[in-house]
């Protein structure tokens, strides 16, 4: 007991140091305009989108609706998870045949990225889920029967937790966490985290405004996390403008 103690009191410590190392290069995180910006977006889905897809759910081509559904699974925290610690254990076992102080270093910083868009990811579900339940809105299934003002708060109902997109905070919080790692193939990822958000309006389960709610929350949580991380320097640095900055050119 005193050993594992005195292991996390020895973490809290080397932790707390590179905290303080950065601590004057720290800015604060610029919410407010994110916030306002997704607001926005959010609002004009709503009035402008929402009902025309309610009214066009059930009229897209079948083999549309039957691709979207057999892709759109990869949002799901299960599937993500799963795919992240294959990944890791792969990477593992690849890393096992490099020498010795390279491999500790490489698989400490591969630990970093797994956990940062883990917990990215984790936090976008259970952010979405909590709000999805709290709010209760009606899905697209039930369009002709409520429409799309239609909420009951505090719903367990599958067809009442249509506000956020869950599958789309979790494929917002994966794809902007690969973005900020992998700035370079950004458009890659963009484009793909978009389709796969669609396809959540394809198979008719979500409103456009469920989506871009869920696509906005999972990116802000993903880039919230970044800056945690970049303040302790873990697979990020702070900027010179005090923004996170992948470190994975020391992987190389």
């Amino acid at each position: 007991m005193s050993n594992t103690a005195d292991q996390k009191r020895g973490c809290r410590s080397y932790l707390g140091k590179r905290y303080d190392a950065r601590r004057t290069i720290h800015r604060r995180v610029p919410w407010k305009a994110f916030t306002l910006s997704a607001v926005n977006v959010v609002v004009i889905a709503f009035f402008v989108f929402d009902r025309p897809l309610g009214q066009a759910a059930k009229s897209l081509s079948p083999p549309l609706v039957s691709i979207a559904g057999e892709v759109t699974d990869i949002g799901r925290l299960a599937w993500i998870l799963a795919g992240l610690c294959t990944i890791l254990a792969t990477g593992y076992a690849v890393r096992r045949r490099l020498w010795k102080v390279r491999r500790r270093f490489r698989m400490a910083c591969f630990v970093q990225m797994t956990a940062y868009v883990g917990l990215s990811v984790i936090l976008a579900s259970v952010c979405a889920n909590t709000l999805k339940f709290l709010i209760g809105r009606a899905r697209p299934l039930i369009y002709e029967q409520e429409g799309i003002f239609s909420f009951s708060p505090l719903n367990t109902d599958f067809l009442h937790q249509s506000f956020p997109s869950g599958h789309s905070a979790n494929i917002g919080a994966l794809f902007v966490a690969l973005i900020l790692l992998f700035p370079h193939v950004r458009l890659i990822f963009i484009g793909i985290g978009l389709w796969l958000g669609a396809t959540r309006i394809i198979i008719g389960v979500h409103y456009p405004s469920d989506v871009v709610a869920g696509l906005a929350l999972g990116a802000w949580l993903a880039f919230a996390v970044s800056i945690l991380f970049a303040r302790f320097g873990l697979i990020f640095a702070v900027g010179r403008e005090g923004w996170p900055v992948p470190r994975l050119s020391r992987l190389i």
